[in-house]
């Protein structure tokens, strides 16, 4: 998850990406959201609410899908405009550490202590040391803890993104300053189209895992995409036509609603369909978002300007890595105390889901202007030629 900063080409903050990245970071938490509101619900006769919100909102995991497309895109515009520079590699690695590090650092560190000192804790915690280191070296998503239930589940359950993301930039940066634009921009598109071609296969010899849905090579498409978009650019020397942005919206679009229509059940969960097929429109979705607020059109930029969009997009990343926290204290919260009390209703439901978000978003906004930013000011001593300090 990169600091947003600079439209392919311009110098300059474009606040509509801000509200991009609210929009996906909206999508996931009301995807954990539903999740977190429990199985108690879908179970109880008589109740339909719970599987409608399932089905509407437990497919917003894409929002990942879509913050893969916004940091492909920021960060090859960046690293374009940078590759000719001598602080290229230490300037890029740099910023990049001093956005993603501190915060993940202290909170994986924080949970151990806590975990180590109330047992009740350490159980939503990785169970084995290695299982743990895993994710200090952000290699939680690989295949040796596929069958492990505790490297991929509860409090740290979503880091696998950062991993996947981590990995991907080990590798980036060097293709970008080695090989020329249009050989990247072919590569991408390739690499897109063997995404489903790779899943496919996957699910096929290993079945339907989860950690396949993480593994860095099934994942590749919304980066791919996104980074498409800005090398289109470099190499046509304009912007992606709005035609294609709105085709790559339409194309998207349609393949997600011939899953809901013909395999609507996988929305409660996940499925072959929505594996394959899904991840490969939700990346197309958002790669055309992203090419069509390239134009600034002005009404998707008011939408995409409006203030609460703005600050979600601006504390996104605290947001993410803290909302299961949130979310666990609240699930245990509501079924112990509260629904059995007052019983499970729709409206009752969706006051939980907002206080959840909220008190989620308020500890981000303390965390980003009193602890993330000290680090973010720091990026001056390692200035970008395409990102502002």
């Amino acid at each position: 998850m990169t600091q947003l900063s600079a439209i392919t080409g311009e110098n300059k903050h474009f606040p509509a990406l801000d509200g991009i990245r609210g929009i996906a970071i909206l999508l996931v938490l009301l995807s954990h959201a539903v999740d977190f509101l429990g199985p108690v619900p879908r179970r109880l006769p008589g109740l339909i609410w719970p599987q409608i919100m399932t089905i509407i909102f437990l497919p917003g995991w894409a929002g990942v899908d879509l913050f893969f497309a916004l940091s492909g895109f920021l960060i090859t515009g960046i690293l374009l405009r940078a590759r000719r520079s001598p602080t290229y590699f230490s300037s890029f690695y740099a910023r990049r550490a001093l956005r993603i590090f501190p915060v993940y650092y202290v909170f994986l560190t924080l949970s151990l202590l806590v975990a180590s000192r109330w047992a009740a804790f350490a159980a939503y915690l990785p169970h084995s040391s290695l299982e743990r280191a895993s994710f200090f070296v952000f290699l939680q998503n690989w295949p040796i803890f596929w069958k492990s239930w505790g490297a991929m589940s509860a409090l740290w359950s979503p880091y696998w993104s950062l991993a996947v993301e981590e990995q991907f930039y080990l590798v980036w940066p060097t293709l970008i300053r080695l090989l020329k634009p249009r050989t990247m921009f072919y590569l991408c598109i390739a690499g897109f189209l063997l995404g489903s071609v790779e899943r496919t296969l996957m699910i096929r010899h290993l079945g339907l895992q989860f950690g396949l849905m993480q593994w860095p090579f099934s994942r590749l498409d919304g980066l791919f995409l996104g980074a498409a978009v800005a090398l289109y650019r470099e190499v046509w020397g304009r912007i992606v036509p709005m035609r294609w942005a709105v085709a790559g919206l339409s194309v998207g679009a349609t393949l997600y609603l011939s899953i809901v229509l013909l395999h609507h059940t996988e929305l409660e969960g996940a499925g072959r369909h929505l594996w394959i097929i899904g991840v490969s429109a939700f990346a197309l979705m958002s790669s055309g978002l992203i090419a069509a607020a390239e134009h600034r059109p002005p009404s998707l930029v008011r939408i995409l300007s409006i203030r609460p969009l703005l600050l979600a997009g601006r504390y996104s990343y605290g947001i993410y890595v803290y909302h299961l926290m949130f979310y666990i204290a609240f699930q245990w919260l509501w079924f112990t105390h509260i629904a059995p009390v007052i019983g499970y209703h729709l409206i009752t439901s969706i006051a939980y889901i907002a206080l959840t978000i909220s008190v989620t978003f308020a500890f981000a906004a303390l965390s980003f202007h009193f602890y993330e930013a000290p680090f973010l000011k720091l990026k001056r001593f390692f200035p970008s030629p395409s990102a502002p300090v």
